[in-house]
Order: structure tokens, then C-alpha cells, then sequence
């Protein structure tokens, strides 16, 4: 930890709103699926996370994270979608306009098709030079646990998948990982909440909160993403996405909009259901 990072950690903490010597400590044991580990994240900010979440309290509504924000905004926010995974990118926007072009909200990047400006060396030095953030949730190494973590890339992994435009962002570097810490889910439950549903819960901080987009166009555009990469299971997971009732819905959303080692268990499960209606004609 930076001795500036310190100093902010400790003028967050000490923000009015954080104010609060009441909480009691959690004794309680997780299980898989139901937390995330955050241990690629500072201990000081997970704590500050978890204070604003247990007082429904936003960053951006911090005086700290007010007064790092940049003058002008000069980050573009992107959900990411590569191999069946969802995540969200952030990308300068000095870098992005100058070899590709100004974004409008909503828009879909599509990056095998993308052609990035490299006609004059400083654009080419720039895609080189300048990374990506990349926040997401996925499992662990180890195949026990969920992660939550933060990557970076260059320019030319942008062409390897598709992305959406969800705002711009002046928000420093250290508060959207903050921001990453209080919209991720504090227990993970495997059906309901996934690594699309993690990066809908940023874009939509960042939509509503510096972009003032409707919450209409925000579901808009909600309705129409999916992880899948074929048609037919892109179709299914959207129906399951938008109609959360059905538990039916519910566990296709999960098996399809996963790791592939998901499809695995959906095939043991059909042969067990399969062995149990066999058994069951021949008793009778």
C-alpha cells in the first residue's frame, strides 16, 4: 500500500457517513457458491466496502472519491463478453477515440471486425502502451471458490470479443475497485447471480450515477446481453434472464451462461434422471 493510498483509505474511513463502531463480527461459515473471495483486493478497501454496503451508501457518494475524480471524464466503461464470460473493461478514452471512435451508449463493439487506426506511429505505441482494466468474477484456481479480480490487457485483446458501450467514466482507478467490492454479491448464490449480473450491477452505477441514463434504456439494453456465443443458447439464456420466476429458466440461465464445465454436471444430472425413470418402468 502507497502512502497515498493510506492517506486515502484513511480519509474515506473517516468519512460522516462511515462513522459507525456498532458493527458486530460475522461468525458465520461460508459455503461454496455462497462468498467471494476478495483477497486480490487491500484489505483496508474490502473493509470500507463492507461498511458502505451494510449502510446502502454509494461511492460516488463519498467526499474522498468526489475529490479524485478526474476534471474532465476520461475513461469509457465496457461490458465484455469473451469465451462465455462477462466482465467489465475500462479503456482511456484519449486511447479509444484515437484508434477506433467515440462510442454512443448502448453500442455493441464488435471486436473481430474491429479496425483499429495505425497510420501514424503514435496511435500504434499508444494500443501498445496503454492498458485495459478488466473486473470480474470467476472461479478460483483451485475449482473451490469465486473470485473476484482485476486484470490488465492492450488494445488488441479487444478484437478477440464483443463489447457494450455503458458511459464514461472520471472516477479514479482506486474507487472503481471499490465500486467493484460493493456491487459484487456478499453471498454468491451460483443461479441467480453470475458474472453477466455482476457486470450489469457496475454499468449500472456507472450509467446512472455520471451518464444519466434512464433506467428504461438501461434494461433495454440489459435484455439483450448474453454470454453465450451461438444463437440458439443466446436465445434461451436471454428468455431465462428475463423471466427470473421460472426456476426452470433459472438453471438453464445457469448451465448456459457458465464455464463449459457446467455443461459436465447438466449431463450427469440428465443420466441420473434418466437411470431413476428406467428403474421406476421397470418396478411397475
Amino acid at each position: 500500500m502507497t502512502t497515498r493510498q493510506y492517506g486515502v483509505w484513511k480519509h474515506v474511513l473517516t468519512d460522516k457517513f462511515l462513522i459507525n463502531n456498532n458493527m458486530a463480527a460475522s461468525h458465520y461459515k461460508p459455503v461454496f457458491g455462497e462468498n467471494i473471495d476478495k483477497s486480490l483486493f487491500e484489505e483496508g478497501l474490502v473493509k470500507i466496502a463492507n461498511n458502505l454496503v451494510q449502510q446502502d451508501i454509494s461511492v460516488f457518494d463519498l467526499q474522498a472519491a468526489k475529490d479524485e475524480m478526474s476534471q474532465e471524464k476520461d475513461k469509457y466503461v465496457l461490458i465484455n463478453i469473451f469465451k462465455g464470460h462477462a466482465s467489465i473493461v475500462v479503456v482511456d478514452k484519449e486511447l479509444f477515440n484515437t484508434i477506433l471512435f467515440p462510442p454512443i451508449w448502448g453500442q455493441m463493439i464488435d471486436g473481430p471486425n474491429l479496425q483499429f487506426r495505425d497510420d501514424f506511429e503514435a496511435a500504434k505505441r499508444m494500443a501498445a502502451t496503454i492498458p485495459l482494466k478488466q473486473y470480474h468474477v470467476c472461479l478460483g484456481n483451485s475449482g473451490n471458490n469465486y473470485i473476484l479480480t482485476r486484470n490488465m490487457y492492450y488494445m488488441p485483446w479487444l478484437k478477440k470479443s464483443r463489447s457494450f458501450y455503458v458511459g464514461e467514466s472520471a472516477m479514479a482507478y482506486l474507487y472503481l475497485q471499490l465500486l467493484c467490492l460493493t456491487v459484487v454479491p456478499s453471498r454468491y448464490r451460483l443461479i441467480i447471480d453470475d458474472c453477466l449480473e455482476f457486470a450489469k450491477r457496475f454499468a449500472r452505477e456507472i450509467a446512472v450515477r455520471e451518464n444519466d441514463i434512464r433506467e428504461t434504456e438501461i434494461q433495454a439494453l440489459f435484455r439483450t446481453l448474453s454470454v453465450s456465443e451461438h444463437y440458439a443458447s443466446a436465445a434461451v439464456e436471454q428468455s431465462s434472464r428475463n423471466n427470473p420466476k421460472s426456476g426452470l429458466s433459472a438453471a438453464i440461465s445457469y448451465f448456459t451462461s457458465f464455464r463449459p464445465e457446467r455443461l459436465v454436471l447438466l449431463a450427469l444430472g440428465v443420466v441420473m434422471i434418466t437411470i431413476s425413470l428406467r428403474s421406476y418402468i421397470l418396478y411397475y
